[in-house]
C-alpha cells in the first residue's frame, strides 16, 4: 500500500504510426504522459478538431437537456447503476466514427427541434405584442381611429398608470386632457394641444416613460376587434404546437438524455487523451511519460512493437521541477477511505499517502462520536446496498458508509446501545463506559464516564498528532534532510511527550504545589506525580534548548541551511512558540471526540423519552427521531472527523500538493471501449 515506484519512459516512433501507438498505449492503458506542456501530435490534429467540435455539440446538448449520466443517491439505491455499455473498436478513428454515428441522430434531432422552437418563440412574441396594443381597444370599446380627424390640433393618446395620472395631468399645463379608466391599475389619457405643443407636449410624456397608444385610420373598432380574435386564436395554436415540441424534447430527454451525457463523457476523455499526447514531432515522435514499475515489462512487449522505448528510474527528491505523478496502491478496504485523502488533494510522489492511516482512525473516531448498534447496523446496511448497486465514483462513498457503519456499531455495541436503549438486559454484556445513570425512574450522564471521556480523548489526540510528526520526521530522513528531522521534527516529537508529562502531573496536583515532590499517582502511568512532573519540566527544557542549540550547530555541521547565529537562534524561539500553541490547540481539539459522543447519548435519551411517557404509541416519533439523528448528526460527526485529520493531522506532514497517476484511457459512466486484437 501507499505511493507506487514508478519508472520513466521515453518512447520514439516514425509519425507515420502516430495513430498506432496511441491505440497500443490506450490497450496498455498504465501510460501517463508527462510533457503536456508540448505540442500535440501532428498527426493527431485534424483527428483533435473533429472530437472537439463534436464534444462541444455534445456539451451544449447535455447542458440543454439538464441530465447527467449517472443517477442521484436515492435513485441508485432504488433502481440500481446498469452495467456500462461495451463498444469494441479497432482504434482511435473507428472510436470516433462510432461516437459520431450514435451521436449525429439525437443531435440532428435536437438541432430541428431548436430551430423550430425558436421560429415559433418569435412568432408568439410578436403576435403577443400585436395582442396587448389591440386589447387596449378592445377594452376600452372607442373607436380612437376618430382622433385623426383633427386637422388644426395635435391629439396624442397613452397609458398612464393610475399613480401618475395626477402628476402628468399637472405638467401638461397648455393642453386639454381627458382620461378613462381601463383597469384598477391604469387608464388611458387623451391629450389635445396646439400643433406648437407637440414637441414640449412629447418631451414631459417621455420623462414618465408612458406607452403610446398607436392610432391607425384603417383600424375601426370592429376591425379591431375581429383582429384580435384573429390574434388571439392564432397564439393558442402556436402555444400548443410549442408545447408539443417542448414535449418532444422532454421525451428525448428521458429516452435518451442519459446516453447523450455518457457520450458527452466518452468525447470529453476522446479529447483529453489526445491532447495529452504531446511530443517532438516531425519525422519521429517522441512521447516522455511515467509507467508503474510492476508493469514495466508488460510496456515494453506491448509498446516496443512499434516504437523504441527507453525505461529509466525516478528520483524522489521533491525539489525537482518536475515530479512524477502519483499512483496510489490501496488493498480493498483503505480504498474506501481514497476520497477522504483526496479532500487534501493527492499526495506528491515523494509523500507518504495517509489513506491507510485515515482509514485506521476515521473510522475510530466515527465509531466512539457515533456510538450506536442499531443506528450502526442501519448505515452498514445502506452502504452495503448502495456499494453493491452503483457502479461509479459512488460504488467508493458507499464503501465508506458501511465501513463507518460497522465502526459505530462496535462503539454501541461496547457501550452497550443500541437506538438509545440499553442492551444489557438482553445480551448481559458490561459496558466498557457507563453514560448514563438511572435514579428510579429517570436517567443522567455520569459525571464519572465523562471525566474518563475527557481524559482519553486528547490522549487518542496525542497519538495521531505524534504519529503526523513521526511520519515528518521519516520524510525529510528518507530526502536527507537529517538537520530539519532531528533538530526540528524529532524534538518537537520529544517536546510534546515531555509536555503531556508536565499535563498529566500538573492535573494530579491541581496546580503548581506538588508538582515536583508529589507522590500522588499519575493517572494510566501509576507512577508518583512528583516523578512524572520532574521527567516532564526537565524534558521540556531539555527540548527547546535542543531546538534552539541544534539549529545553530546543524546550521555549522551543514545539516540546516547556514545563517546568522542571531537567525537560527530566532528560527528556535518561534518553533518553540508555535509549538506550545499548536500543541495545545491540536490537544484539546480532540476533545469534540468526547463532546459529540455525549450530545449523541444526550439526543438519544431525549427521542427515547416519548416510549416512557407514550409506549406504543411513540414508534413515530422514535423513527423520524432515530431518522433525524443519522442523517443530522451522522453527518456532522463525519465533518468533525474530517476536520481533525485536515486540520490536526495532515498538517504535520502531508500537503496534498501531487498530481494523480492518469494513464491515458477512454470511457465514460455508461460506456467502456474495448479495442480489438
Amino acid at each position: 500500500m501507499g505511493v507506487e515506484r514508478l519508472l520513466k519512459a521515453t518512447v520514439v516512433a516514425p509519425a507515420s504510426r502516430t495513430n498506432d501507438l496511441l491505440t497500443a498505449l490506450l490497450k496498455f492503458g498504465e501510460f501517463h504522459p508527462s510533457r503536456e506542456d508540448l505540442k500535440m501530435a501532428e498527426a493527431l490534429e485534424p483527428l483533435y478538431d473533429r472530437a472537439r467540435r463534436l464534444y462541444l455539440e455534445l456539451e451544449a446538448a447535455v447542458r440543454e437537456l439538464e441530465v447527467e449520466a449517472g443517477g442521484g443517491v436515492i435513485e441508485v439505491l432504488i433502481k440500481g447503476e446498469p452495467e456500462p455499455e461495451e463498444i469494441s473498436v479497432g482504434d482511435v478513428e473507428d472510436l470516433l466514427e462510432e461516437l459520431s454515428r450514435r451521436a449525429e441522430p439525437i443531435l440532428r434531432e435536437l438541432r430541428e427541434l431548436n430551430e423550430r422552437i425558436s421560429t415559433l418563440a418569435s412568432e408568439i412574441e410578436r403576435l403577443e405584442r400585436e395582442r396587448a396594443r389591440l386589447s387596449v381597444y378592445v377594452e376600452l370599446g372607442l373607436d380612437l381611429s376618430k382622433l385623426l380627424r383633427f386637422r388644426h390640433v395635435f391629439v396624442s393618446a397613452y397609458i398612464v398608470p393610475v399613480r401618475d395620472l395626477e402628476e402628468v395631468v399637472a405638467s401638461l399645463e397648455n393642453a386639454s386632457v381627458t382620461y378613462r379608466l381601463i383597469s384598477r391599475e391604469s387608464v388611458l389619457l387623451v391629450v389635445v394641444a396646439a400643433p406648437m405643443q407637440r414637441e414640449r407636449v412629447e418631451r414631459v410624456l417621455r420623462t414618465f416613460s408612458l406607452t403610446p397608444v398607436e392610432v391607425k385610420a384603417d383600424e375601426p373598432l370592429e376591425m379591431i376587434e375581429a383582429r384580435f380574435r384573429a390574434v388571439v386564436e392564432e397564439l393558442e395554436r402556436l402555444r400548443a404546437s410549442a408545447a408539443d415540441l417542448a414535449a418532444r424534447k422532454n421525451r428525448i430527454k428521458l429516452e435518451r438524455g442519459r446516453e447523450v451525457a455518457s457520450l458527452r463523457g466518452l468525447a470529453k476523455t476522446l479529447v483529453e487523451t489526445l491532447q495529452r499526447m504531446t511530443g517532438v514531432s516531425g519525422r519521429l515522435l517522441v512521447v516522455e511519460g511515467y509507467v508503474p514499475e510492476s508493469f514495466s515489462d508488460a510496456f515494453v512487449k506491448e509498446v516496443g512493437r512499434l516504437a523504441y522505448v527507453h525505461l529509466s528510474e525516478t528520483s524522489l527528491h521533491h525539489g525537482l521541477k518536475e515530479n512524477p505523478p502519483t499512483r496510489l496502491r490501496n488493498n480493498w478496504i483503505t480504498e474506501s477511505f481514497r476520497p477522504v485523502t483526496l479532500i487534501q488533494g493527492p499526495p506528491a510522489y515523494y509523500e507518504v499517502d495517509p489513506t491507510p492511516l485515515v482509514s485506521v482512525f476515521l473510522s475510530v473516531f466515527y465509531g466512539i462520536m457515533f456510538a450506536d448498534l442499531g443506528q450502526g447496523l442501519v448505515l452498514t446496511l445502506l452502504g452495503l446496498v448502495l456499494s453493491f448497486r452503483a457502479k461509479s465514483a459512488l460504488k467508493l462513498w458507499g464503501r465508506l458508509i458501511m465501513f463507518l457503519g460497522i465502526s459505530s456499531s462496535i462503539g454501541g455495541f461496547m457501550i452497550q446501545e443500541a437506538f438509545g436503549f440499553k442492551l444489557t438486559p438482553v445480551t448481559g454484556v458490561k459496558p466498557v463506559l457507563e453514560l448514563l445513570e438511572h435514579h428510579g425512574g429517570s436517567a443522567t450522564i455520569s459525571t464519572e464516564a465523562v471525566i474518563k471521556l475527557f481524559t482519553f480523548a486528547p490522549l487518542l489526540g496525542f497519538v495521531h498528532v505524534s504519529l503526523g510528526l513521526i511520519i515528518s520526521a521519516y520524510i525529510l530522513a528518507r530526502h536527507g534532510e537529517w538537520g530539519e528531522a532531528i533538530f526540528s521534527k524529532a524534538a518537537s516529537l520529544l517536546m510534546y511527550i515531555f509536555g503531556l508529562l508536565f499535563a498529566l502531573s500538573f492535573i494530579t496536583t491541581r496546580g503548581f504545589g506538588g508538582l515536583l515532590t508529589s507522590g500522588e499517582p499519575v493517572p494510566l502511568l501509576g507512577l508518583p506525580a512528583g516523578l512524572v512532573g520532574t521527567i516532564g519540566v526537565y524534558g521540556v527544557v531539555f527540548c527547546m534548548a535542543l531546538l534552539i542549540v541544534g539549529r545553530v550547530a546543524g546550521s555549522l555541521a551543514g545539516l540546516l541551511p547556514r545563517g546568522s547565529i542571531l537567525g537560527q537562534i530566532g528560527t528556535g524561539l518561534l518553533e518553540i512558540l508555535e509549538n506550545i500553541i499548536h500543541f495545545m490547540s491540536n490537544t484539546l481539539s480532540y476533545l469534540r471526540i468526547s463532546i459529540l459522543m455525549i450530545i449523541h447519548v444526550a439526543l438519544m435519551l431525549l427521542i427515547n423519552s416519548a416510549w416512557e411517557a407514550l409506549g406504543p404509541a411513540s414508534l413515530g416519533i422514535l423513527v423520524i427521531g432515530n431518522i433525524g439523528v443519522m442523517g443530522l448528526e451522522g453527518l456532522l460527526v463525519f465533518i468533525q472527523a474530517l476536520r481533525l485529520h485536515l486540520y490536526e493531522f495532515f498538517t504535520k506532514f502531508f500537503t496534498g500538493g501531487g498530481t494523480l497517476f492518469k494513464p491515458l484511457s477512454f470511457g465514460s459512466e455508461g460506456l467502456r471501449i474495448v479495442f480489438k486484437d
